[in-house]
C-alpha cells in the first residue's frame, strides 16, 4: 500500500506583515490532503500477516492446555491469528497450571507444537511457570522463549518443617511437584535433629540430608528454629545442606559437663544460686544478676566435641519439689531436650556415677566419651547441679550447689588450736564426685618472714619445730563429699616453722594467726 499526506498551512506571514488574532487563528488551521491507495485486506479485524508478524505484534491468548502442554487460543479481541509462526512474534497468556517439567506450546494449531524454553534453549524445570502467572513468550524461529522471568527464582520456596527430628517434611506454596538437579528450598527446622535425617517436601519421596558434600548429618547439625537452605543433587540423590551445620549454636566450652558460671557468696566465694523455697522445695536465686550458665556435654562427632550451653537469667521458686524424705539425700539435675533445647528439672535419691569404664547404668557419666547415659548406651543431656539433705523431721537441712567448672577452692580456715593431740580440718568440697586432685596450702594473711599477704606454701613445706615432723598430713580422701587435713599438735607449745622467703633461713617459726589453711580440689577432667 502507498498513502501520502500533504499538509498546507492555513496562513503564512511575510516579513513586514502585521500580526492579528484573526491571522493567528488561520495559522492554527492547516489543510491535510491524503492521496494514494490502501491495502484494505491488511487492516481487516485483527488479522496478522507474515509482514506484520515480522514486526512482532502480540496477542493475548487463553491457555486451555495441561501443565506441560500449553494450548493457546486467541482472546475475543483477536479473532484471527496468523497462519504461520514468524520469528519475533509475541504472545501473552495466563498459565492455567504450574508446570512439572519441560513445556510445549501450540497456538490454535498454527505452526505445530514447539518447545517453551528459558535462557535461550534451556528446557523449563518444575515450577518455572506457575498457575495464574502472566506469561509472555516470543517465537525465535525454532521455539518459544520465556520473555518474562521464570516463576521459580533461586530461593522462593520457604516453609517450616514438620513430622519428626529424623524424617522431616514440609509443605510449600506453590507445591514442589518434582525434584530436578539444583532444586532449592529454604526451611525453618521445627526440631533439632537427633541423628541422620531425611527430607520429603510436598509428599515426594524422602531423600537423605547430607553436609559437606556427602557426609550424613550428626545429632545437632540442624537445630530448632534455625533457617537452612537445601539443594537437591540428582547425582547423589540427596538434599545438600549448604554451608556449615549448626556450629554457631554448638559451643566451645572451657570445661565440659558442669556449671560454667553462677552467683557466689561474697565472703567465701562458694556458689549460692540455690535457695529453699519451702521446707520441702528448692528454687533459684541471684540468677537475674549473675546468670546461671550450664554446659551439657553430648559426646563427639566428626567436627569434634559436642556441647550445648543453657543460660538461666530468672529466679524461680520451687523448681525441685517433694523433697520430704526422712534423712534423705536428693541429687538435683537439669535435663536439656535434644530436639528443642528446653530445660526441665528433676531429682533422684541415687548419686550419679562418673567412670572411665563404659556402661549403661542410670545417671552414668562416661568420662572418656563425655556423655551421660541412663539405662542404655544412648546419650542424654543431663547435668547434676547439686544435692540437698533432709533432716529426721523431713525438712531440708543442707543445700550443696556444686562448684562451677568442677573446681573447689575452700574459704580461708583458721588453724584449730589444740593443747595436745592431732587436730583435723574437714571441708565439704562441693564437687559431687570423688576429687582426682587435692592440694592443701597455708596462705599468708599478715606479712611474716618476707612472705606477703596472699603468698601460699604447700602444707608439706612446713614442719614442727618440736618434733621435726612434716606438717599438714593429708588423710586419704575416702568421701565424695569431704576433704580432711591432720595437724600434728603432738604436745603443748608445738610450733610450726618455714624457710624464710628471701634469706632461705630455716626454722622460722610462724604465727598461726598470720596464716590460714586453704584447700584446692578438682575432679580431674
Amino acid at each position: 500500500m502507498a498513502l501520502t499526506a500533504t499538509v498546507t498551512p492555513g496562513k503564512t506571514f511575510v516579513g513586514s506583515e502585521l500580526v492579528t488574532n484573526s491571522k493567528l487563528n488561520q495559522l492554527a488551521a492547516p489543510t491535510v490532503t491524503i492521496t494514494g491507495t490502501a491495502d484494505a485486506a491488511a487492516i481487516t479485524n485483527n488479522s496478522v500477516t507474515a509482514l506484520k508478524g515480522a514486526y512482532g505484534p502480540w496477542f493475548y491468548c487463553v491457555d486451555g492446555g495441561t501443565a506441560n502442554a500449553h494450548d493457546l487460543t486467541a482472546a475475543a479481541s483477536a479473532t484471527t491469528l496468523p497462519t504461520t509462526l514468524v520469528a519475533g512474534q509475541e504472545f501473552a497468556y495466563t498459565a492455567a497450571t504450574t508446570n512439572t517439567g519441560a513445556v510445549t506450546v501450540a497456538i490454535s494449531g498454527i505452526g505445530g507444537t514447539v518447545a517453551l524454553t528459558k535462557n535461550g534453549s534451556t528446557a523449563l524445570t518444575a515450577g518455572d511457570v506457575r498457575s495464574g502467572q502472566l506469561v509472555w513468550v516470543r517465537y525465535d524461529g525454532t521455539q518459544m522463549q520465556l520473555a518474562t522471568p521464570n516463576g521459580q527464582p533461586r530461593l522462593d520456596r520457604f516453609a517450616p518443617t514438620a513430622t519428626s527430628a529424623t524424617a522431616y517434611t514440609a509443605t510449600f506454596a506453590p507445591t514442589l511437584t518434582a525434584l530436578t538437579n539444583g532444586t532449592r528450598v529454604l526451611v525453618r527446622w521445627h526440631a533439632t535433629n537427633t541423628s541422620t535425617a531425611t527430607f520429603a517436601p510436598d509428599g515426594l519421596n524422602a531423600k537423605a540430608i547430607t553436609k559437606a558434600g556427602d557426609t550424613a548429618l550428626s545429632a545437632g547439625d540442624v537445630v530448632l528454629n534455625q533457617i537452612s537452605e537445601l539443594v537437591y543433587d540428582s547425582t547423589l540423590d540427596h538434599w545438600l545442606l549448604t554451608g556449615a551445620g549448626s556450629s554457631a549454636v554448638r559451643s566451645t566450652v572451657p570445661v565440659r559437663q558442669c556449671v560454667l558460671s553462677c552467683s557466689g557468696d561474697g565472703t567465701t566465694g562458694l556458689p549460692n544460686y540455690m535457695v529453699a523455697s519451702t521446707t520441702t522445695a528448692i528454687g533459684f536465686q541471684n540468677c537475674d544478676t549473675t546468670n546461671l550458665v550450664m554446659a551439657f556435654a553430648y559426646g563427639y562427632d566428626t567436627a569434634g566435641a559436642v556441647d550445648y550451653v543453657a543460660v538461666l537469667n530468672t529466679n524461680t521458686s520451687s523448681v525441685w519439689t517433694g523433697l520430704n524424705g526422712v534423712s534423705t539425700t536428693y541429687y538435683l539435675y537439669a535435663d536439656r531436650d535434644i530436639s528443642t533445647g528446653a530445660i526441665t528439672y528433676d531429682k533422684t535419691t541415687t548419686r550419679p556415677i562418673y567412670t572411665h569404664v563404659p556402661g549403661t547404668g542410670n545417671n552414668t557419666y562416661i568420662i572418656p566419651q563425655s556423655k551421660m547415659v541412663n539405662g542404655s548406651s544412648t546419650a542424654i543431656q543431663r547435668l547434676f547441679l547439686g544435692e540437698i539433705a533432709t533432716s529426721a523431721g523431713s525438712v531440708i537441712s543442707t543445700i550443696t550447689p556444686y562448684m562451677p567448672r568442677g573446681q573447689y577452692v575452700s574459704p580461708e580456715t583458721s588453724f584449730p588450736q589444740s593443747t595436745a593431740g592431732n587436730a583435723t580440718v574437714t571441708l565439704t568440697h562441693q564437687l559431687g564426685l570423688m576429687p582426682a586432685q587435692v592440694r592443701w596450702v597455708i596462705r599468708n594473711t599478715t606479712a611474716q618472714h618476707n612472705y606477703t599477704v596472699g603468698d601460699e606454701l604447700e602444707a608439706y613445706s612446713t614442719y614442727s619445730g618440736a618434733n621435726v615432723l612434716p606438717y599438714g598430713w593429708l588423710v586419704p580422701v575416702t568421701s565424695v563429699t569431704a576433704l580432711a587435713c591432720v595437724l600434728p599438735w603432738a604436745s603443748v607449745g608445738v610450733v610450726l616453722q618455714v624457710v624464710n622467703k628471701t634469706t632461705y633461713a630455716s626454722d622460722q617459726t610462724i604465727t598461726t594467726s598470720s596464716w590460714r589453711l586453704v584447700a584446692y580440689a578438682g575432679r580431674g577432667w
